[in-house]
């Protein structure tokens, strides 16, 4: 992928990104009426509803949220962490994570209260969760600065502790399986739909690390072990497919090699 195809990719992916949470927003002002609103009742999922194949429900449950400060730690995970992933998924693969995340943490709740025809299940946890899990899997090793922690943390590890954070949020009710559907479902969306960006495996948190083969990581942040020719001279390609990284996901999310690279190309400037 060269600078420009990721840059419009990059683009059209943070359009969605936002185009989603302002959806969210919008629809929580618009049930904020409670759950005997008229749109509240037409989208939330149930089990009865869903016996009676009202099969939308499992995607329009995704808009109702009923609480600010649940809706504004859901949408604040989702702008942070969705805009590490959006610049390589592009705007459909990103909505497609989206629902399908959302999906199957409601489908992973359902036969707990299949029992209980009325129980309204509802939020957009899940779905946040999914992001959260497709961008450690694409950026694992990304740094960041986050809240009140004073030191970095590599993506895979802050996405185990936003999923132990949000469980806790949740109070570890049975509404919990939601979240970890959606932490699941973004998982299993990375594996079958988007393998090739794919650059760590969750399972590697749980099983000794498998010698060989891997993942292969995206084509649009794979660094070329050999930038320069011999002459000593930086490549330009290298060196403007750095640059438009480093302006797309921050200086956190280049590797020690690309680091080195900008700064051998700012020494030779300064002799020159």
């Amino acid at each position: 992928m060269d600078n420009n195809d990721f840059e419009t990719r990059s683009r059209s992916g943070n359009i969605a990104l936002f185009g989603i949470i302002c959806l969210t927003v919008l629809f929580y002002i618009l049930t904020r009426g409670g759950a005997n609103a008229p749109l509240v009742n037409f989208l939330v999922l149930t089990p009865e509803t869903l016996r009676d194949f009202q099969l939308w429900r499992l995607v329009t449950s995704l808009l109702v949220n009923n609480d600010p400060w649940n809706l504004f730690f859901s949408m604040f995970t989702l702008y942070i962490f969705g805009n590490l992933s959006t610049p390589v998924l592009g705007p459909h693969k990103t909505i497609s994570l989206y629902l399908f995340s959302g999906i199957v943490g409601n489908l992973l709740l359902l036969p707990f209260v299949w029992r209980y025809p009325d129980i309204p299940i509802f939020g957009c946890y899940g779905a946040v969760m999914g992001v959260l899990m497709a961008s450690a899997m694409v950026l694992p090793n990304m740094q960041m600065y986050l809240l009140f922690i004073p030191f970095p943390i590599k993506i895979k590890t802050m996405a185990i502790v936003f999923l132990v954070f949000y469980l806790l949020f949740a109070q570890l009710s049975l509404f919990s399986l939601m979240i970890v559907g959606g932490f699941l479902g973004g998982y299993l969306f990375m594996k079958l739909f988007a393998r090739k960006y794919v650059s760590w495996e969750l399972l590697d948190v749980f099983l000794p690390k498998r010698g060989g083969g891997g993942a292969s990581p995206r084509p649009s942040y794979t660094f070329n072990p050999n930038p320069r020719p011999s002459s000593g001279v930086p490549d330009r390609d290298e060196i403007d497919r750095i640059l438009a990284k480093l302006s797309n996901t921050g200086i956190n999310s280049l590797t020690p090699e690309e680091v080195k690279v900008l700064e051998d190309l700012r020494e030779r400037m300064r002799k020159q």
